[in-house]
């Protein structure tokens, strides 16, 4: 059996497209609650749907998991939003770079819903950038001071400095919009001054473009 985890933090920042998903999933398997929290028993055989990393680095030591953009990209029944050709760009995320299954899906859906889309980096298993997580920017005084920081994540290191790094990723964007399917990407990109969207936003028609 499937069983639906949402993303504490992403119903926080999209509560409209959370509700919207939740009710479509609620329809076809049980919602849980937060994955940290919920102690409800699971069956062996049961698989959590997930989209937000954290929660799958939680769950799967629990159960079986599939992303939910794989979920989505296999459910036929699925009312895809017609984007008519919008060109965005697509940031992969660090913490998915191991999951070509992720990135398969995740193209599939975007060309599902008409977007035209180019990557930030060459394929998903190259992405290097997770917002204020982890990312490699590639100036040299960038990379000095983050040196003095060595092994802590982005979010411990001086303000000014996470915001220089989210910068340098958020102008590689060539157009006017940037997809991303990470809560710490898109928060990141827009720290970073992009306007960008979560791919979940764009499925269940609630991104304001």
């Amino acid at each position: 059996m499937n069983v639906y985890f949402p993303s504490c933090n992403f119903s926080k920042t999209s509560p409209e497209a959370a509700k919207k998903i939740r009710a479509y999933l609620k329809a076809s398997m049980p919602v849980a609650g937060c994955c940290r929290t919920d102690k409800t028993q699971r069956a062996q055989a049961d698989t959590a749907v997930y989209f937000c990393q954290a929660c799958r680095e939680v769950l799967e030591d629990r159960m079986q998991t599939k992303s939910l953009w794989e979920y989505l990209d296999a459910d036929s029944a699925f009312p895809f939003p017609d984007y008519s050709g919008l060109r965005m760009n697509l940031q992969d995320c660090w913490r998915d770079r191991d999951h070509p299954e992720i990135h398969a899906a995740v193209r599939s859906l975007l060309r599902k819903m008409h977007i035209a889309f180019t990557p930030l980096s060459p394929d998903g298993a190259g992405a290097n950038f997770c917002g204020n997580l982890h990312a490699e920017p590639e100036n040299p005084a960038i990379l000095a001071e983050m040196e003095q920081y060595s092994g802590k994540p982005i979010y411990e290191m001086p303000p000014s400095l996470e915001e220089a790094i989210m910068r340098e990723q958020a102008a590689k964007c060539t157009e006017r919009w940037v997809v991303a399917y990470c809560n710490r990407c898109k928060l990141g990109l827009t720290t970073g001054g992009a306007s960008a969207v979560h791919l979940l936003e764009l499925l269940m028609g609630t991104a304001k473009l």
